[in-house]
């Protein structure tokens, strides 16, 4: 028989001083009970959407499912699920037991929405519990944050104050780690580091997630010093250990500062305190490395790995390649166990950085065929060493392959790649063409313009294009004004040269540099104003080098001015006395001027001094295939057709009455 419950004692009638006891609520009553029962605990190892389904079909049917906790459990596993089963997850919280949904059910509802990458929708219901006075807690905020996040595009940081404000109203904001530390990364993510450390500042307590974040928003937004100074005070005065993620914000902050002892501190504290095993900081430790240019100590952390991920290998390739270890990087990543697209590009622009355009192409054809998808910057990588080498077949194929099919974005920085790959390769329509279409430019797009056409004498477009920039309120630098000069000089402008040299200086306070003077020596050269050139050489604030003397000889070669050709001449030679350009000036000079005695005693102070002539190089693309060609090159495998070809062409000019300049 069953046997009745023994009583209670009697409880002890409360004082008139003594607060009631809180009521507790009646959906909690029988959690326990709940907890234990056999569909309860099959629902908490379920693994599968249909499986779900029966279960929650029992639960309903036997009257559990109308409880709040089972009700939050079904609800946390829609929305828990990969992936997420958002429409059955709200159906459950549409029905949740009166007094309605408590402030965990809609906390996760937000969060199911978020795995869904339904930011708005997160947003939808939050300002609903702000308007119906919904039971809230600090998950509620956190969620809501997110979903500003991710439903703001740009900078925009709207969404996000309006939840800082809830929070204030309701008195989380300075009290909640939780909440502080979401406001923090929010406003550090959007740029407004200002806001975070105001947020920062007011938290009365603080974590180390707290003091992370604030570290690494300064780190992200090239603020190294602030950065710095916050990871000291966290760990001098805010009695706080930093973990893997903090550490490596703070190497962040040192590549950035270039305090390389500072960095060796830091190493020496993770291999001290036992956290060297962390994938993430040791590739952190290679990177900061990287940027100092220590080899030796990257290949130290990076051989003391016990797992190294693709980045590891990756990283310290990109090591190699900065130290110009180029044989290192390429055998480093021919012994990678895996290769993603990052590896590939990150070698590709090795080799196009080390002036080696054909193991660029080469390296990205490989890539091709090893069905390895490019990326942005394989892209960006590769198209400098297609100009290099005149491959605009190849360029051409890149650009309909990958850019018109929609398989990489055309950013602006590859648009600038694009743009200068065609001016180099002499396709000024296509270049022209992809600048009108781009929707967006900054002062490299139109730099690459200027100079594609700089470079082909078409100095009333260089001109055009240049008030057309002053038009958009892009800044012009030096490069721009490079360019200018360039296409006065290609077209004799002396009057828009000596303008947009005075400027420079003058409208845009920038200090022209040696091209620049060079440039300007170059287009009075040109223009016969060799005594004027001269001066503009001697007071220059720096050394005029090759380039300006180089310009002044040879506008004495075309004027066949001597006594200014051998000044120029003596100073050339002073720096680089192995340069034959210099003595064939010289000799032209000369010859101009019959002085035949001074063109033998070259010729011998050549033979004396060990001068040869660099032969004249050519190169032709033919079918995707770039062939060069030296001067009087017979290793060429069709030399002899090409040869019979040139003297044929040579007794067709002869017969047309073709008299060379010799």
């Amino acid at each position: 028989r069953h046997h009745a419950p023994p009583a209670r004692p009697p409880q002890p009638s409360p004082g008139p001083g003594t607060p009631p006891p809180p009521p507790r609520p009646a959906w909690n009553t029988n959690r326990n009970l709940v907890v234990t029962h056999p569909l309860l605990a099959l629902l908490e190892s379920c693994a599968s959407f249909p499986r779900f389904l029966q279960l929650h079909a029992l639960l309903t049917v036997s009257g559990l499912a109308a409880g709040r906790f089972p009700a939050s459990r079904l609800l946390a596993f829609c929305a828990l699920s990969t992936p997420p089963r958002v429409d059955h997850a709200a159906a459950i919280l549409a029905r949740a037991p009166a007094p309605g949904p408590n402030a965990y059910m809609l906390a996760t509802m937000m969060r199911a929405f978020l795995r869904a990458r339904l930011p708005r929708r997160a947003l939808a219901l939050f300002r609903r519990v702000v308007r119906q006075a919904l039971p809230a807690d600090a998950r509620t905020l956190v969620f809501a944050l997110k979903a500003a996040a991710a439903a703001e595009h740009g900078p925009s940081s709207a969404g996000g104050e309006g939840v800082h404000c809830v929070a204030l109203k309701w008195g989380f904001v300075g009290r909640s780690v939780l909440v502080g530390n979401a406001l923090v990364h929010f406003y550090a993510d959007h740029g407004s580091l200002a806001r975070a450390r105001r947020v920062f500042d007011e938290m009365s307590e603080r974590d180390v997630v707290s003091w992370t974040t604030m570290v690494d928003g300064y780190a992200r937004r090239g603020l190294a010093d602030d950065a710095w100074r916050v990871f000291c005070r966290m760990v001098v005065a805010g009695g706080q250990q930093p973990n893997e993620v903090t550490l490596v914000a703070a190497l962040s902050a040192i590549g950035q500062m270039g305090l390389l002892a500072l960095g060796r501190r830091v190493h020496r504290y993770v291999a001290e305190g036992g956290l060297g095993g962390s994938i993430s900081l040791a590739n952190a430790l290679i990177d900061m490395f990287r940027k100092f240019g220590c080899k030796s100590s990257a290949r130290e952390v990076f051989d003391g790995m016990a797992v190294k991920d693709v980045y590891s290998w990756t990283t310290m390739v990109n090591v190699y390649a900065k130290c110009g270890h180029l044989e290192s990087a390429a055998q480093l990543f021919e012994d990678m166990p895996r290769r993603n697209a990052v590896s590939w590009s990150c070698m590709i622009a090795a080799y196009s950085q080390a002036n080696q355009p054909e193991e660029a192409v080469r390296l990205f054809k490989k890539m091709i065929e090893e069905n390895v998808e490019p990326i942005n910057a394989t892209l960006v990588s590769v198209l400098p060493a297609c100009a290099q080498l005149g491959c605009l077949d190849l360029g051409r194929w890149i650009y309909d392959n990958y850019i018109v099919s929609g398989k990489v974005v055309l950013t602006v920085n590859l648009g600038n790649a694009f743009i200068d790959m065609y001016a180099k390769c002499g396709d000024l329509d296509a270049a022209s063409r992809l600048f009108a279409e781009m929707g967006e430019r900054n002062v490299v797009s139109w730099n690459s313009m200027v100079m594609a056409h700089a470079v082909h004498g078409q100095s009333e477009q260089v001109l055009h294009l240049f008030e057309q920039l002053k038009g958009t309120g892009i800044v012009p630098d030096e490069i721009t004004f490079l360019g200018l000069l360039s296409a006065c000089s290609h077209s004799g402008l002396v009057s828009e040269g000596r303008r947009y040299f005075k400027e420079m200086k003058m409208g845009y306070q920038i200090e022209p540099k040696a091209e620049h003077y060079a440039c300007m020596i170059d287009l009075l050269g040109k223009s016969g104003l060799l005594e004027e050139a001269l001066e503009v050489a001697k007071g220059m604030p720096m050394e005029a080098g090759e380039a300006g003397w180089g310009a002044l000889l040879n506008a004495c070669r075309v004027h066949g001015n001597v006594e200014i050709g051998e000044c120029a001449a003596d100073k050339l030679v002073k720096l680089d006395p192995s340069d034959s350009g210099i003595y064939v000036l010289m000799c032209q000079i000369y010859a101009s001027k019959s002085k035949w005695d001074q063109v033998k005693m070259l010729r011998m102070l050549m033979r004396d001094r060990g001068v040869k002539k660099n032969p004249g190089c050519s190169s032709i693309e033919v079918d995707g295939k770039c062939h060069e060609f030296l001067a009087a090159d017979v290793l060429h495998v069709h030399s002899e057709d090409i040869y019979a070809a040139l003297k044929n062409i040579y007794i067709h000019l002869k017969l047309e009455g073709y008299v060379p300049l010799t």
